[in-house]
């Protein structure tokens, strides 16, 4: 049996990319704006201010905050804009290693389980901003592709 060049190149491929996985699920750390609330919240506040992350309650129209986004991606309908959310974005994290980042800063206490707050709110890491960001949120800086699996 033969193989084909292309072939080869294929699985060399295919075995780097699961040594290099490796080693970076061994050398992974948390984010610090996944363990310290503060980080979060200044890196989210900035994230607010700069990149227009919002809106504040996305079950609500919130036509002013959409009103505005179409302008900026020069869109005719506020239907285009709501597919190019956080959920959507290629710098949303919501790999298995993120969530449980997560779910350990937001801690394990008797009032709280942090996997029903990841849950409720879709919870993942801006890899773009560095804040534990939800996926019904949108922001200035948001790129098609994603979310990171």
């Amino acid at each position: 049996m033969s193989i084909s060049k292309s072939q080869l190149k294929h699985l060399i491929w295919e075995q780097l990319t699961i040594v290099v996985g490796e080693k970076e699920k061994k050398d992974f750390k948390c984010p610090e704006a996944t363990q310290d609330i503060m980080v979060n919240l200044a890196n989210r506040n900035k994230a607010i201010k700069d990149q227009n992350y919002g809106p504040p309650d996305p079950s609500k129209p919130n036509k002013k905050f959409w009103a505005a986004k179409m302008e900026m991606w020069n869109v005719d309908t506020e239907e285009e804009l709501r597919g190019m959310v956080c959920g959507t974005c290629a710098a949303f994290n919501l790999t298995k290693e993120m969530q449980a980042c997560i779910a350990k800063g937001i801690g394990d206490e008797p009032t709280a389980d942090p996997w029903a707050t990841i849950e409720a709110g879709n919870v993942g890491y801006c890899q773009f901003l560095k804040f534990k960001c939800a996926s019904e949120r949108s922001c200035d800086a948001w790129v098609s592709g994603g979310p990171i699996k």
